[in-house]
């Protein structure tokens, strides 16, 4: 980017990227400061940015999330929040508890994960389907 032209790509769901057009790239770019702006102003410090954070977490898990150290740990399916990331994800855990690992399921490929909320997926019984 510079100061009069913004330039930039996107991949698309297929796996395909595709040039923005100058538009395009500046509205996003616009969309991201102002979205930085807003959290300055809402959270101005770490202490505000905590409570919000701990907030939503509270919040979380009255919705029925749990911590993700209590997930099952047979290799069964279920859906995790990450720290940083804004989606739910379909995750397992493989191996040992504390030695294995969280694995998410995306776009037909596996990712390491360290959630820290997990929820079983709607039809799951609460025992992790033992």
């Amino acid at each position: 980017m510079t100061e009069d032209h913004f330039t930039g790509s996107v991949t698309l769901t297929d796996g395909r990227r595709v040039a923005l057009t100058s538009a395009e790239a500046e509205a996003l770019w616009k969309g991201a400061m102002e979205a930085k702006a807003k959290r300055a102003a809402d959270m101005p410090t770490e202490r505000d940015a905590l409570e919000a954070m701990h907030a939503a977490f509270t919040r979380l898990t009255e919705l029925g999330w749990r911590d993700a150290t209590y997930c099952p740990k047979d290799g069964t399916p279920f859906l995790s929040i990450e720290a940083g990331s804004s989606g739910i994800h379909e995750t397992f855990y493989e191996g040992t508890w504390p030695k294995g690992s969280w694995w998410v399921h995306d776009a037909g490929d596996l990712w390491p994960s360290r959630p820290c909320l997990f929820k079983l997926k709607a039809a799951q019984p609460a025992d992790g389907g033992k």
